[in-house]
């Protein structure tokens, strides 16, 4: 255990020493909410504005995208090298996946409830059940890094693993709702879209916060979590160590 403390430290310090991440992680995600915010601002009533909506569903878009920092961390050239040190080092080689997952997800999740809060307060984004919408936002947070770090240990390469994440990412948040309402387009469409495991958090969030309806929570609880435990045992499965450092 405390090995995987230092090690899961020492991601976390490359992580927040990486401009490019933390520009991912903090200001990209703001500036989707603000641009579509103002472009869509003429096509939602007085009682709810676009910034409702994109505040909500652009953060869950950024947290399922959480996944390519957890993906980088562990295939980045520059992490090879320590990667080698530690599998030679005493001590239990699954850390190495483990403290990417731990440290992507602390990172990720910290600048996004910081983005989340700022929202808030300047374009006054409405939440209530905010300590359920938390839990909710972590773990969909938890889940996109664990399937960014499975899918490193199955593919073994940092660009085949984006291409294959990037593919799955952008195809469950457009049939989740996230970029665009899909009410309007009939209910075929409807139905298909609850294939996506974003549109029942979205929808679990929508119902928390205006309707005080925790019906969703639970099961998107227990679907999560079983999916994050699923995923870690993948990683379990398919991690080699030789895939570090060649």
């Amino acid at each position: 255990m405390r090995n995987l403390w230092l090690i899961t430290k020492e991601d976390f310090k490359n992580l927040v020493t990486n401009p490019m991440w933390l520009f991912y992680a903090t200001a990209f995600p703001v500036l989707l909410v603000v641009i579509l915010g103002f472009l869509t601002r003429d096509n939602y009533g007085d009682g709810f504005s676009s910034f409702d909506f994109y505040g909500i569903t652009l953060m869950i878009y950024a947290a399922i995208n959480g996944g390519m920092t957890a993906s980088n961390s562990f295939m980045e050239e520059r992490v090879k090298k320590p990667n080698m040190r530690i599998i030679y080092a005493p001590g239990n080689v699954k850390d190495i996946y483990l403290s990417k997952m731990l440290a992507s997800f602390v990172f990720n999740a910290a600048f996004h409830l910081l983005d989340l809060a700022f929202l808030v307060v300047v374009f006054h984004i409405h939440l209530s059940n905010i300590p359920r919408l938390i839990v909710l936002f972590l773990l969909l947070e938890l889940c996109a890094n664990a399937l960014g770090v499975m899918l490193c240990c199955i593919f073994k390469t940092e660009q085949m693993t984006n291409q294959i994440q990037s593919i799955i990412v952008n195809i469950i948040a457009i049939f989740g709702g996230l970029l665009f309402s899909l009410d309007g387009y009939g209910e075929v469409v409807r139905k298909i879209s609850l294939i996506s495991p974003v549109k029942w958090v979205m929808d679990a969030s929508f119902q928390m916060i205006y309707d005080n309806n925790n019906s969703l929570f639970l099961p998107c609880v227990g679907i999560l979590v079983t999916v994050i435990v699923v995923m870690t045992a993948v990683c379990h499965i398919t991690f080699r160590k030789e895939d570090c450092i060649c």
